[in-house]
C-alpha cells in the first residue's frame, strides 16, 4: 500500500510519517508569526522543501495553500517564497502539482502587502523557467483570468505584474492565448472598474512583445495603440513610463505593422521627451530613439 511504503520509506524520514511532516510544517508556519523564532523557522521550512520527496509535494503545497490570509505577513510572504524554492530544486518533478501552485500564488494577489504579491511576480518567474514540462498556458491562462475578472485593486495589481514577470521569462510562451487574451486585455485600459493601469500597460507590453509579430492583427493594434498613448499624458507618472514601454515594444516587436503608426507615435513621444519626472523622460527618450531607428 502507499501509505505503508511512505511511512518505512527513508527518503521521507525524518519525518517519518505524512501526518508527522504536516504537524512539522504548521508548526513552523506557526512559529513564523513570532519574530523571537521566524528565522528558525523560516530555515527549517526551506530545509523541509529543498529535501521533500516526491510523495510528499502535495501535503506541502496544500499546507501553503491554506494559510489563512489573516496570517502576519512574514507567514503570508514566506509561504509563497516557499513555491519559489520548490520550482528551483525540484523543477519538472512538480509538474503534477504546478495548478495547484498557481492557484496558491492567486489566492495571494489580493494581499495588502506589496512585498508578497512581489513574491508572488517571483514566484510566477521561477515556475515559468523551471517546471516547463507542461506548457505555458497552464500557467498563465489563470494569470489572464484573474486579469480581466477580479475587481479587487491589489489582485489587479498582482495579477498584471505577475503575468508580465511570467511572459518575460518564458522561453517557449504560448503566442495563441496571447493574441487571444490581447484584445480582452486591452480593453480594461478603458475600464474604470480597473485600477492598476501602469501595471496593465506592463502586463500588455509583455504579451505585445512575446507575440513578437507573428500572426498580429492590425485591427486589434489599430485601437489599442491610440488607448496606449494617450496614457503618454497621464497625470500618473508610473502610467506615462509604463506606456513608453509599452510603445517601445511595438517599436521592437512589430516590424511590419509599426511603420503604419510611426508618424503618430513620433510626434506624441516629441511632445513628451521633456517630462518633468527624470525617469519618465529617459524612458520617453529612449522610446522615441527606437521609433526613429
Amino acid at each position: 500500500m502507499p501509505s505503508v511504503q511512505m511511512r518505512s520509506s527513508p527518503s521521507v524520514s525524518p519525518p517519518r510519517t505524512v501526518t508527522d511532516l504536516k504537524q512539522r510544517v504548521i508548526a513552523c508556519l506557526n512559529r513564523l508569526s513570532d519574530r523571537d523564532t521566524q528565522s528558525l523557522a523560516a530555515a527549517e521550512l526551506d530545509s523541509i522543501a529543498l529535501n521533500l520527496s516526491p510523495e510528499a509535494f502535495s501535503l506541502f503545497i496544500n499546507c501553503l495553500q491554506t494559510t489563512d490570509s489573516s496570517a502576519k505577513s512574514p507567514v503570508r510572504k514566506h509561504c509563497v517564497s516557499l513555491i519559489s524554492l520548490l520550482s528551483r530544486s525540484h523543477g519538472d518533478s512538480l509538474a503534477p502539482h504546478l495548478p495547484k501552485m498557481v492557484s496558491t500564488i492567486l489566492r495571494r494577489l489580493r494581499d495588502p502587502d506589496s512585498s508578497v504579491r512581489a513574491a508572488c511576480a517571483t514566484a510566477s518567474v521561477d515556475m515559468t523557467t523551471n517546471i516547463t514540462e507542461l506548457p505555458f498556458s497552464v500557467l498563465a491562462g489563470p494569470m489572464i483570468e484573474a486579469l480581466i475578472h477580479d475587481c479587487d485593486a491589489n489582485a489587479q495589481i498582482g495579477a498584471a505584474v505577475c503575468l508580465a514577470a511570467a511572459i518575460d521569462a518564458a522561453d517557449d510562451p504560448d503566442v495563441e492565448q496571447l493574441q487571444k487574451a490581447l484584445p480582452k486585455i486591452g480593453k480594461l485600459l478603458k475600464s474604470e472598474g480597473f485600477k492598476a493601469k501602469p501595471e496593465l500597460l506592463g502586463a500588455i507590453g509583455s504579451v505585445i512583445g512575446a507575440i513578437g509579430g507573428r500572426n498580429s492583427d492590425k485591427a486589434v493594434l489599430d485601437w489599442l495603440l491610440p488607448n496606449v498613448l494617450e496614457f503618454l499624458s497621464s497625470d500618473d507618472w508610473h502610467a506615462r513610463k509604463a506606456a513608453a514601454e509599452a510603445v517601445a515594444r511595438v517599436a521592437t516587436a512589430e516590424e511590419e505593422l509599426a511603420p503604419l503608426y510611426k508618424k503618430a507615435c513620433l510626434a506624441l513621444l516629441e511632445s513628451r521627451r521633456f517630462d518633468k519626472v527624470k525617469l519618465v523622460r529617459e524612458t520617453m527618450n529612449h522610446t522615441l530613439s527606437l521609433w526613429k531607428q
